[in-house]
């Protein structure tokens, strides 16, 4: 049951990163789950919000209608008072595959639930910002960083509110990088697109089979005994086979024109793995500090050869959750 506590003013400072997202176990429904979800979470780039407490909604920065649809609706879901103000003063880019639908919608709705004095857990904010319905990737990098797996949703739980069960979390290797290159050429689907793309899908059981069998065998032992090669060969190849789950509502094996070209890049420059997250047009090498100039510079020259500009940077893991800072406020 939900509970609040009546509290003085406070000022709460929520600062998130965003994630990879390389793949998905099983899309197919033969074994009773679906969407199962293989990701990382990285230090950079980040979402950062501050929420004060207010007399009436107020939010500063671009993003002022959607912050306030997002801040309404969870209100309204818990009928408080949206009595906050909410300051965006940095945000991961929209729709390029790095998950900053699911880190806004849960920096704010931690937040909120601070500042107005409501005792939710990550899970009831994620129903509450309407996050984590497919993958559990983006709920548990909010909550805990790392590498992370989760089960997917049970089949005949579709229309329930459950997160996606966690099944396998490990911190990242510290010294291993990721070099991600977003070209400039387009957006990954989202929205309404993105429902009807996996409502056209059907996936052999086959493809569902071989991933599972390449992560467990392959990509999970890899991490644990940090053999980077290994563990960059099992990512390159379960991208792959996830690509093809999507060839035909993406236009390819990947969703940019430009991907394709920046993995070849990345591979032959020395990335020890690489692919596109989630829907892109983000692509990532995966590399270590001997390789990432390299890979870097080589990239980044490529997209600015074939994209006319984009944005190319390096990355760390991030073995942490969310940083949440909660003040006292002198009002």
């Amino acid at each position: 049951m939900l509970t609040t506590t009546p509290r003085a003013a406070v000022k709460v400072s929520v600062a998130t990163g965003c994630r990879l997202h390389v793949g998905f176990t099983n899309l197919s429904e033969d074994v009773g789950r679906c969407y199962g979800s293989i990701g990382v979470a990285l230090d950079a780039p980040c979402t950062s919000l501050v929420l004060q407490t207010h007399d009436s909604l107020q939010v500063v920065g671009d993003e002022r209608g959607e912050i306030e649809g997002i801040v309404r609706r969870f209100c309204h879901r818990f009928s408080v008072e949206p009595r906050v103000s909410v300051e965006v003063r940095e945000r991961i880019s929209e729709h390029v595959g790095l998950g900053s639908g699911t880190q806004l919608g849960l920096a704010l709705g931690t937040g909120l639930a601070k500042v107005l004095g409501l005792h939710l857990d990550a899970d009831e904010v994620a129903r509450a910002v309407g996050r984590g319905r497919r993958s559990g990737i983006g709920v548990a990098a909010f909550q805990t960083g790392g590498f992370i797996i989760d089960a997917g949703r049970k089949k005949d739980r579709e229309d329930d509110c459950a997160m996606p069960t966690v099944v396998f979390r490990r911190d990242f290797p510290s010294a291993w990088r990721f070099v991600v290159a977003i070209p400039g050429s387009s957006l990954g689907l989202n929205g309404s697109r993105e429902e009807r793309a996996f409502g056209a899908l059907s996936p052999p059981v086959r493809a569902s089979e071989e991933i599972c069998r390449l992560t467990q065998l392959k990509l999970m032992p890899a991490l644990v005994e940090e053999d980077i090669a290994e563990f960059g060969c099992a990512l390159t190849a379960i991208d792959r086979k996830t690509g093809l789950y999507f060839e035909s509502v993406q236009g390819g094996i990947y969703g940019d024109g430009d991907a394709a070209g920046a993995i070849d890049v990345m591979l032959r420059a020395g990335a020890f793995g690489a692919g596109q997250s989630s829907w892109g047009p983000a692509v990532y090498g995966l590399v270590d500090a001997e390789r990432s100039k390299r890979v870097e510079e080589e990239v980044r020259e490529f997209v600015a050869r074939s994209s006319g500009g984009g944005v190319v940077f390096v990355a760390a893991g991030r073995n942490r959750g969310a940083q949440i800072k909660v003040e006292a406020e002198e009002r």
